[in-house]
């Protein structure tokens, strides 16, 4: 039987990562109506990036029941603990692919 709480308490980041690459996958998939292939997946990382971050803004605005309109929700620093290692290792793996894909296909001459 696998214990649902401990994966919860210790794994939770690593769901957020495969999260953020699957919707980084589904909006690139979408933008490559509009964009080529290359850019589209860019574009997907991009925008997982910030979904994570205006997630985790929010859920830190609802538990200090913050008023609008809600510029202290950006100082990622007052966060819990919770919501920064949401975040953050999401963040941090999209930006590191978006880096090395774009160095991979936009080579600097």
């Amino acid at each position: 039987m696998i214990d649902w709480t401990y994966v919860q308490s210790h794994f939770d980041w690593l769901g957020h990562i495969v999260e953020a690459l699957i919707m980084a996958g589904f909006v690139g998939l979408a933008a490559m109506a509009l964009y080529e292939r290359r850019i589209a997946i860019l574009i997907g990382l991009a925008f997982a990036g910030g979904h994570f971050h205006g997630r985790e803004k929010r859920d830190y605005e609802i538990s200090v029941d913050m008023p609008p309109p809600h510029l202290d929700g950006y100082l990622m620093w007052r966060w819990s603990w919770d919501q920064m290692t949401d975040f953050w290792p999401a963040a941090f793996v999209v930006l590191v692919l978006s880096i090395l894909l774009y160095r991979r296909w936009f080579p600097v001459p």
